[in-house]
């Protein structure tokens, strides 16, 4: 007997039969003594404890089934909390679950795991909800695929837009006050009228996504630049001129929708060829269901003239050549060619729901493990040459964020004035600045250097790393040197591996570009330590050199 459900009484109970799901409260007592006299029962007087238990079995059950990898004390103080601290008193209650509940216990990916199985079976369990995960027709890697056109994810329809007028008359006074001088908006009225505009985008729209919130933005902008736009102290305009107002609508809509899964929740489009394949196999893509960004997430429809057997065959020549030629062999250029005409085939096991490991997906397509590889699939995804954009925006703008820092010294705090003083101090290397403007970057946000970036020994090789390091699950650039200012040479980990090795005669920016584009390549979000610096770059790549 392990417990007490190994028990007859317990094994007996009705209750437990028709609900297995209940959890037991078990009750206990035992006497014990203090330092005096009485003894632990004297006469009519006796002390005693009395202990409830929680059976949490259920909920470690629950859990377990998403994190397999949890060890029994881990799973045991996640089930804990979740019973004794957050209030979980059934397994229904999983589904209100956040992640600041669990992020004390779990790595951040663990926890959005967990919540979003939760949340996708509560879902599943309402009639008149449709489930979060998209479906499409394809089958697994190893079986036959379906030559039937899939179903990615399409924005829903922004309609509204067209008839949606912004009410100006809800603006504050004071905020009218500031657009007639042409001033820049107070805080506090700013806020109100975002307030005012939110709730009237959601008379017709109940969640307004990123380029529904741009759009209303771009008008205000229009309007009232001065009062609303982004410009530097300089009086030069910052990016489109309204990103801030844009993201400001969107977390309004977000924070009034916190509660609301049914508006937080987008569903993709059916089309209806899909609604006709009922008789066919059909496979759940990656939970992932933000897109953003990406303009061939998950293709259509197969190559001209391929066939099931036909990229299986491809897939395994592309093996051979790894195996015998290694990493290098990426250089050779019908590599490239069969890496392009099975795109489809790697979308299809990378959106696959549940997410594979990474280790899996090394296994299947290990060339996405080589910087060309990557970055070569980052663009087909996105249509963007990483390396080369991202080159192009480190030298433009890394000069421009250092001499930012370095007019105003004794305008920042300790931190950053220590920073500053490094950076002063260390020889001049052909990566110094871009480094350093990272690093600046993240000291302006409040960002750990190591929710980005780990520092270890330059001798230092990939398996003396993931043998002596405990890496995180979320990508981080390994920087080998002494210091980060100086380090030379570097690697990129993802789920507590070392997943690329950067040729050491390429440079920073292309360290950063391998690293950046495995968020997109393997649907990763962005670590919360770190997103604000990570969001900053994605969008000085992700527009057209010059601007």
């Amino acid at each position: 007997m392990e417990d007490i459900k190994d028990g007859t009484c317990s094994k007996q109970n009705a209750i437990f039969h028709e609900h297995p799901s209940s959890i037991s409260i078990m009750l206990y007592q035992d006497a014990f003594e203090v330092v005096n006299p009485l003894g632990s029962g004297k006469k009519k007087h006796k002390i005693l404890a009395v202990y409830m238990t929680l059976d949490t079995e259920q909920i470690q059950q629950e859990i377990k089934r998403v994190l397999p990898e949890l060890d029994v004390n881990k799973l045991q103080d996640v089930a804990n909390h979740l019973c004794f601290v957050v209030g979980v008193q059934k397994t229904q209650d999983l589904a209100l679950v956040e992640v600041t509940d669990l992020q004390d216990f779990l790595f951040p990916i663990q926890c959005r795991k967990l919540l979003m199985d939760f949340k996708q079976r509560a879902s599943r369990g309402q009639v008149d909800e449709t489930p979060i995960e998209i479906t499409f027709t394809p089958v697994p890697p190893h079986d036959s695929l379906s030559e039937q056109p899939s179903t990615s994810y399409t924005p829903s329809s922004s309609d509204w837009l067209s008839i949606f007028q912004i009410p100006w008359e809800r603006m504050p006074a004071a905020l009218l006050q500031a657009a007639s001088n042409k001033e820049k908006a107070p805080l506090g009225p700013r806020r109100e009228f975002v307030r005012n505009v939110v709730a009237a985008m959601r008379e017709l729209c109940p969640n307004p996504n990123l380029a529904d919130c741009g759009e209303v933005a771009k008008q205000i902008f229009c309007k009232h630049s001065l009062t609303f736009g982004d410009f530097s102290e300089e009086g030069e305009q910052l990016g489109k001129g309204y990103s801030s107002l844009q993201r400001q609508l969107k977390n309004r809509v977000e924070h009034v929708n916190r509660d609301n899964v049914a508006h937080r929740i987008r569903q993709p489009k059916k089309n209806t060829a899909e609604q006709e394949l009922n008789s066919c196999t059909v496979k759940k893509v990656r939970c992932k269901v933000d897109s953003y960004g990406c303009i061939n997430w998950q293709p259509t429809s197969m190559p001209d003239g391929e066939t099931t057997e036909s990229l299986e065959m491809k897939r395994n020549v592309l093996l051979e050549k790894f195996q015998y030629g290694g990493p290098h062999s990426t250089e050779l250029s019908d590599v490239d060619n069969l890496m392009q005409e099975t795109y489809i085939y790697q979308r299809q096991l990378i959106n696959s729901c549940p997410p594979p490991a990474i280790s899996d997906i090394e296994v299947e397509w290990p060339y996405l493990f080589t910087k060309r590889g990557l970055c070569n699939h980052f663009e087909t995804l996105t249509g963007i040459d990483i390396s080369s954009r991202l080159s192009e925006c480190l030298i433009g703008k890394s000069n421009r964020i250092v001499n930012y820092f370095q007019k105003q010294t004794l305008k920042w705090n300790a931190e950053v004035q220590a920073l500053l003083k490094e950076i002063e101090a260390t020889p001049a290397t052909n990566n110094k600045t871009a480094i350093s403007a990272i690093l600046l970057t993240m000291k302006y946000f409040k960002e750990k250097e190591n929710s980005l970036f780990i520092l270890v020994d330059e001798t230092s090789t990939k398996m003396s790393i993931e043998t002596e390091q405990t890496l995180p699950t979320t990508p981080r650039l390994i920087m080998l040197g002494d210091k980060l200012l100086t380090s030379s040479k570097w690697m990129v980990s993802i789920e507590g591996k070392v997943t690329h090795c950067i040729e050491e005669e390429l440079d920073f920016a292309a360290a950063l570009s391998a690293l950046f584009g495995c968020f997109y390549v393997f649907n990763i979000e962005y670590q919360e330590s770190a997103s604000a610096t990570l969001e900053l770059i994605q969008r000085a790549g992700s527009k057209e050199p010059g601007t």
